[in-house]
């Protein structure tokens, strides 16, 4: 079975959501081989609002394959189990290592700590 690994991206059937959306993947490898994954969900409600929030990271229509304009909603970090993602299409993204920076750091800003990936 395929162990999602972090900065990847899924798409997920989370609890609220009649539809698969974009989740980032941020636990670690070891973690990840449970039956958890935590995940950052995107949104693309309230972009107008959102776009500019340090618990936030925008991402364009197109980016790492994105359908449309979102952001990662940090501050709703959340443990998903794992079949809840696709794992039959697998990871359709990876971060870069500077997104994947600005991720980190923008979780850090909601648990009031300055965060640097390891």
């Amino acid at each position: 079975m395929t162990v999602p690994k972090p900065g990847e991206l899924y798409w997920a059937y989370l609890e609220s959501d009649e539809t698969p959306r974009p989740v980032i993947i941020v636990s670690r490898v070891g973690l990840n081989q449970g039956k958890y994954v935590v995940a950052v969900p995107l949104t693309s409600q309230n972009l107008e609002v959102r776009w500019s929030l340090p618990n936030a990271v925008p991402f364009r229509t197109g980016d790492f394959g994105l359908k449309k304009d979102c952001v990662a909603q940090c501050e709703a970090i959340s443990l998903v189990e794992r079949e809840r993602l696709d794992i039959v299409t697998g990871a359709f993204a990876k971060l870069s290592s500077q997104v994947w920076r600005n991720l980190v750091q923008a979780m850090g800003n909601v648990i009031c700590a300055d965060c640097e990936p390891i």
